[in-house]
Parts: C-alpha cells; sequence; structure tokens
C-alpha cells in the first residue's frame, strides 16, 4: 500500500519532471522567437506577464510584504535578469543544444561560487566534477559549429556567464529562504524585477535600433511567448517551488539535471539540431559531471558494505 507521503513524494518528483520538460522545450522556441522579435521585448512579457498572475493568484500574501523580503526579491531578480540576458545573447549565437548543456554547468560551478562567498570549502567529488565538466565544455567549445567560429566561441563564453549569475541564483534563494524570506513573494518580485529590466533595456537599446515593425507579433509569436510565459515561467517556478518541498535534495538534482537532456531532445527533434560525435560526447562528460556534483555518495559506506 502506497503511503501519503510515498504519494507527496511521487507528486513533488513528477512536478520537477514536467518543470524540467518544460525548460527543455524553452530553448528551441526562444531561439526561433528571438530571430524575430527583439530579445529584450519577448523576455519583458514573459516575465511581466507570469509575475502580474503571481501577484493576482496570490494578493493576499502582498498584504504580508515587509522592505526586507522586497528587496531580497530585487536583488534575485536583478541577478535572474542578468543570467537570462548571457544566455539569451549566447542563444544567438550557437544552437539550442549547446546552449542547454552549457547553462546546466550551473550545478558544478555552485560549490566553489560558495567556497569563494563563504569560505565552504569545495569536496574532493566537487573538484572531480568540475574537472570532468571543464573537459565537457572543451570539447562542446573546441567542436566548432557550421563555421562560425569566433562567433560560436563568444556564444559559448556568455552562456558560461549565465550558467555563473544562475549559480549566484541558486544560492541566492537559499540564502534568503533560510531568512525566513516567503518563497511566493521573493518569487514574484523576482519575475516582476526581470520584467522590468528587460522593458527598460527595450526600450534604452532595442527600439532605437530595431525597426518598429519587429514589435507587431504575429500569431505564431504570440503563442510562443505565451507558451515561454505560462508553461516555462509560470507553470515551471511553480512547480519547481512546491515541487521541491516533498523530494529530497538527491531527486531533485537528478531531475532538474534532466533540463539539458531535453534540450538537446527537443532541439534535435524540432529544430533541425545536427550533433557531432565532439558534441555528444562533451554533452555526456557535462552530464556526468553534474550528477556526480549533485549526488552525493558515501564511499566509505560502500566499501564496508563490499567487506
Amino acid at each position: 500500500m502506497i503511503t501519503r507521503q510515498k504519494k507527496l513524494n511521487l507528486m513533488g518528483q513528477s512536478l520537477l519532471f514536467l518543470a524540467t520538460l518544460a525548460w527543455g522545450t524553452s530553448f528551441f522556441i526562444l531561439k526561433d522567437t528571438i530571430e524575430k522579435t527583439p530579445a529584450f521585448f519577448v523576455l519583458a512579457l514573459r516575465f511581466l506577464f507570469a509575475g502580474a498572475v503571481f501577484c493576482l493568484v496570490f494578493y493576499k500574501k502582498l498584504k504580508k510584504l515587509n522592505k526586507s523580503t522586497f528587496f531580497k526579491g530585487v536583488i534575485l531578480g536583478v541577478i535572474l535578469f542578468l543570467a537570462y540576458v548571457a544566455q539569451t545573447e549566447g542563444l544567438k549565437l550557437h544552437s539550442p543544444g549547446k546552449n542547454a548543456f552549457l547553462t546546466a554547468t550551473y550545478c558544478v560551478m555552485c560549490p566553489f561560487l560558495l567556497w569563494i562567498m563563504f569560505k565552504i570549502k569545495p569536496t574532493l567529488q566537487n573538484v572531480v566534477s568540475a574537472l570532468l565538466c571543464i573537459i565537457g565544455v572543451g570539447l562542446v567549445a573546441l567542436s566548432g559549429d557550421s563555421g562560425k567560429g569566433s562567433n560560436v566561441l563568444l556564444g559559448d563564453g556568455l552562456t558560461l556567464i549565465g550558467a555563473v549569475f544562475f549559480s549566484l541564483q541558486i544560492i541566492a534563494i537559499d540564502k534568503f529562504q533560510k531568512s525566513g524570506a516567503d518563497s511566493i513573494l521573493l518569487l514574484i518580485f523576482e519575475l516582476l524585477t526581470v520584467g522590468v529590466l528587460c522593458a527598460v533595456s527595450t526600450l534604452i537599446f532595442e527600439l532605437p535600433s530595431v525597426e518598429i515593425n519587429a514589435y507587431a507579433l504575429s500569431g505564431e509569436q504570440i503563442l510562443k511567448i505565451g507558451y515561454l510565459a505560462v508553461a516555462c515561467t509560470l507553470f515551471a517556478q511553480f512547480a519547481q517551488i512546491f515541487g521541491q518541498k516533498f523530494t529530497t535534495p538527491n531527486q531533485s538534482a537528478i531531475i532538474l539535471s534532466l533540463e539539458a537532456v531535453f534540450g538537446v531532445l527537443f532541439s534535435v527533434l524540432f529544430a533541425g539540431e545536427i550533433l557531432t560525435l565532439m558534441i555528444v560526447i562533451g554533452f555526456v562528460a557535462i552530464f556526468i559531471a553534474i550528477l556526480y556534483s549533485e549526488v552525493k555518495i558515501d564511499f566509505k559506506k560502500l566499501i564496508k558494505r563490499k567487506k
């Protein structure tokens, strides 16, 4: 008989899996969307819509908002804004599959950022994972892509910078939640901050240089942006928050790491991405590094069991 706890755990895993699946689809859809519509404009619509919906759904929580939670949400928003800017600019210069896997390296980066910021030393497992990840990134970056050379390397670099900010976001969320800040309020002001910063960036950087016709959205573009806002932001963020409440950190890490796999899979199936052998080997190395970094293995216990 399945206990209530097991049912909740299964529900949590299912929510995380669906969130990961949604994020996996976002890479090739966003790539196609920003080729026809200004990137900051797309991101502004995506995040402002998601933030506004959360405000309407959780309006009662807004009454409990204090200055500390507000500013923490804004800080998270600034970090996430920088992460998406770097990731999206990187996406313009290479394939959705590469963007997905290079973004996923944030899992390996977290322990080293904690070391730099809070003097928490990484484990040997973290170091081995980092070395394996570097090998994987090197194989992916040096593989070349459609003969575009320097542009591809720039795209790889920007994506990795985005991964650094995604790592900082995870660390900041952990610290802010432990300080007692409400998770939903943090999420609301994080999303709204990203949306507002993207809207301002549109006015400053895109509107003066982009033809006004680019902002006239077709029905197809509206559907794609709507999907990114509803499925990949609104639903996925909500599913992650509640999914992690009912799963162990190891379960969460394994499921969320599948985002990169889904990103490549959908890019190959729907965007016509072609993978070379070197890129595939690089992806495998990165994926193993992510899993090894996140799944805690007690080697002493394993040795004792064998004895």
